[in-house]
């Protein structure tokens, strides 16, 4: 038996992560954003357009603490996504915001720039040497 193949990557669908953010009166479960959400989508964009935007909640990004998450979906979908963020404005009882704080490529640049994220490569000599090449050098008289 053989194994399949795999797709080249200028044939594999291109995929952006969107970091989200929620305000609301009081703290709120995963699965009632993802509900709200859904039926969000659903009216903007029908069933057709919904399956046609591969959404994907990373769960594992879902941060309780400060209401934040990551939606991964189709590169030419985005604004479909962002859209259905914006149009919620009730979950549950409770008034919500929905920020979308912005869209990344990679789950790596949406951790370290949406999230806060850092690794021992921002605490190198060479990011040490550039922080230094690029302050301003006094002038001693």
């Amino acid at each position: 038996m053989s194994k399949p193949k795999i797709l080249s990557p200028t044939l594999r669908e291109k995929k952006r992560y969107l970091a989200f953010e929620v305000i609301s009166e009081s703290k709120l479960e995963f699965e009632e954003i993802l509900n709200a959400f859904w039926h969000s989508l659903l009216n903007l964009c029908g069933e057709i357009g919904t399956a046609n935007t591969n959404i994907w909640f990373v769960k594992d990004m879902w941060n309780e603490n400060s209401q934040r998450g990551v939606i991964r979906c189709r590169h030419d979908t985005v604004e479909y996504v962002r859209s259905a963020l914006a149009l919620i404005d009730r979950i549950g009882d409770s008034r919500v915001i929905i920020n979308t704080l912005g869209v990344s490529g990679t789950m790596k640049v949406v951790k370290r720039k949406f999230f806060g994220e850092r690794t021992l490569e921002d605490f190198g000599p060479e990011s040490y040497e550039e922080r230094q090449e690029n302050t301003p050098q006094q002038n001693k008289l």
